[in-house]
């Protein structure tokens, strides 16, 4: 008996024919498994996230006002935010025009839409300067590396603000060193109650915030911080890292900004010494 597979379009069963005195059985079988159709499997709509929102503002460091739009190009999104830091609810305030920011934000975003699950918040920190430093001599030791120079140490109290990509711009000053002190000294004595160091994370480039900063005076030491999270694993930031010293008037300040001792064993840099990226220093 020969068995031979037909197009599912002929009738499916069991037949002979006579040929040449022969009888040939054709024997045309098929498993219920294999000729039962599968149901198409669709992704249910609410159980897709949305993207986060786009922030944008022109300046992230400013003296007078900023102009921050939130955009998320898909219809039927609402934008909620928040400026107090807390989180975003569907009962936070609706996002509908740019808005003019006069004072430092700390602005959180996040998108919803009845078919979606609504976005993660992004988080963006637009600061203003209340104070101007860029007539202040400043001094840094050691020097920044020679890729990453910026315009020298008159970078660090520019106002200017660098991005993401370090590698443009040329605001930003990279150093692969264990600490990098930074001495300003001011034209006349200058009320002080926070220092504000903006360094960038890139773990992807061996960047890593730093692991403390540490704030003296002629007096001695005014204010430090510790950033134990330092050696976790983040995505590509750019942070205002705030230091409280003790509220007084000064002439000078040394800023003194230590690195991890080395990069953490998760990464593929492990035991090498991370880059410090710096690009200003604010005091308020």
């Amino acid at each position: 008996m020969t068995v031979f597979v037909f197009n599912l379009t002929r009738a499916i069963g069991t037949f002979s024919k006579i040929v040449k005195g022969t009888t040939l059985m054709f024997v045309f079988s098929c498993t219920i498994a294999s000729c039962q159709s599968k149901k198409p499997v669709f992704l249910n709509e609410s159980a897709i996230q949305l993207a986060p929102p786009m922030v944008h503002v022109d300046s992230l460091l400013f003296r007078n006002s900023a102009l921050m739009n939130i955009d998320l190009a898909y219809d039927n999104t609402i934008l909620r935010y928040t400026t107090d830091r807390s989180g975003v609810t569907e009962n936070s305030p609706r996002y509908k025009s740019p808005l003019k920011l006069k004072a430092t934000t700390h602005l959180k975003v996040k998108a919803f839409h009845e078919d979606f699950k609504p976005s993660d918040e992004q988080e963006l920190v637009v600061r203003k300067m209340s104070k101007d430093i860029s007539k202040a001599k400043v001094n840094i030791s050691p020097e920044p590396n020679e890729n990453y120079k910026g315009s020298g140490a008159n970078s660090l109290i520019d106002g200017l603000k660098g991005t993401v990509n370090f590698r443009n711009g040329g605001k930003w000053l990279g150093f692969q060193e264990n600490e990098i002190v930074v001495d300003l000294n001011f034209p006349e004595p200058t009320f002080v109650e926070n220092v504000i160091v903006s360094v960038l994370q890139d773990q992807g480039s061996w960047i890593f915030s730093p692991a403390s900063i540490s704030i003296k005076s002629a007096k001695g030491d005014i204010g430090a911080i510790e950033l134990e999270s330092s050696a976790e694993a983040k995505s590509k930031t750019m942070d205002f890292i705030e230091i409280p010293v003790q509220k007084e008037k000064y002439n000078e300040l040394t800023i003194t900004i230590s690195s991890l001792k080395e990069i953490p064993d998760w990464h593929q840099g492990k035991g090498t010494l991370p880059w410090v990226f710096v690009d200003e220093i604010i005091v308020e």
